[in-house]
C-alpha cells in the first residue's frame, strides 16, 4: 500500500497525493473518534487499492527553456515538450520522451512528497564497447498552483574512444537543460 501523509486534517496516500495535487478527490477526512476509525481504515484500504494505479503526468505548457550547456536545438526543446513522467505508489517514477537512447530510457528514479511539493531525481548510465553515456535529472513539482508547475534540470553526456592501428581516438559531448512547465494528467 502507499505511504500515508496527513495534510490539513486529511490523509493522502503517496501515490494518490499527486492526483490530489491535481485536484482529484482522493482524500478522506480524518476519523473523528475510535468508532469511525474502523470504517475509515476500510475506506483507507480501498483508497490504497485505487492508488496502486500509476499516475502519469505530461508537459502542459512550456513556460521557460534554457540550454545551459551544449548546442541549443529545437530537438532538445522537443524532448522537454514531449516528456512523460509515470509515478508509482512505492515512491519511484519513470521518465521518457521522444528521440532518446533506449539503453538509458525510460530513466528511473525516486520521488518524495513534502506538502504541495514533489521532489524527484533520477540517473542512469550505459557502457557499450568503447562508449559510455549518462543522464541525470533533478526536478520539483509545485502543486500550490493549478495546474502544477515543474522545474527541471536535466543533464546528459557521452564519451567515445577507440584505438586504431595504435592511435587513440576519443570524443565526448554533453548537454544541460533547465526548464519550467505546467504538468497535466494523462
Amino acid at each position: 500500500m502507499g505511504t500515508e501523509h496527513w495534510t490539513g486534517g486529511r490523509r493522502i496516500l503517496a501515490g494518490a497525493a499527486l492526483l490530489a495535487g491535481l485536484g482529484a478527490p482522493l482524500v478522506a477526512p480524518a476519523p473523528a473518534n475510535a468508532a469511525t476509525a474502523t470504517a475509515y481504515r476500510a475506506e483507507g484500504l480501498q483508497a490504497a487499492a485505487r492508488a496502486r494505479a500509476a499516475v502519469v503526468l505530461r508537459v502542459g505548457r512550456l513556460l521557460s527553456f534554457q540550454q545551459v550547456k551544449g548546442t541549443p536545438s529545437a530537438r532538445a526543446q522537443a524532448r522537454v515538450a514531449n516528456a512523460v513522467f509515470t509515478f508509482f505508489d512505492n515512491g519511484t517514477f519513470a521518465f521518457t520522451t521522444t528521440d532518446v537512447r533506449t539503453d538509458l530510457y525510460p530513466l528511473r528514479g525516486r520521488y518524495q512528497i513534502n506538502g504541495n511539493r514533489v521532489s524527484l531525481n533520477a540517473h542512469g548510465s550505459s557502457a557499450i564497447g568503447g562508449s559510455s553515456a549518462f543522464t541525470e535529472m533533478v526536478a520539483s513539482i509545485d502543486f500550490s498552483s493549478r495546474p502544477g508547475v515543474m522545474t527541471l534540470d536535466w543533464a546528459s553526456g557521452a564519451g567515445y574512444g577507440a584505438v586504431v592501428n595504435g592511435t587513440r581516438f576519443g570524443t565526448g559531448a554533453s548537454s544541460q537543460i533547465h526548464a519550467r512547465f505546467t504538468v497535466v494528467q494523462g
